[in-house]
């Protein structure tokens, strides 16, 4: 199961201090690095807003038991 984490900057406060949004996306388990860059890079380019960091989050079940 992977994930695709991505942070936008969406302003500066009344302070100058920046405001982040956090975005997860579900995506396939064949997503890679290289599909996740020309991902954000597709979305950085059409949003409104810009993409300060992505992390592509790899999640493994380690048993039922637990």
């Amino acid at each position: 199961m992977k994930r695709l984490s991505i942070r936008w900057l969406i302003g500066y406060d009344e302070n100058n201090k920046p405001i982040y949004r956090r975005q997860t996306i579900s995506v396939d388990d064949f997503f890679n690095l290289a599909d996740a860059q020309a991902f954000v890079n597709i979305l950085d380019k059409y949003s409104n807003y810009t993409c300060e960091s992505a992390q592509l989050i790899t999640t493994e079940n380690v048993g039922d038991t637990l």
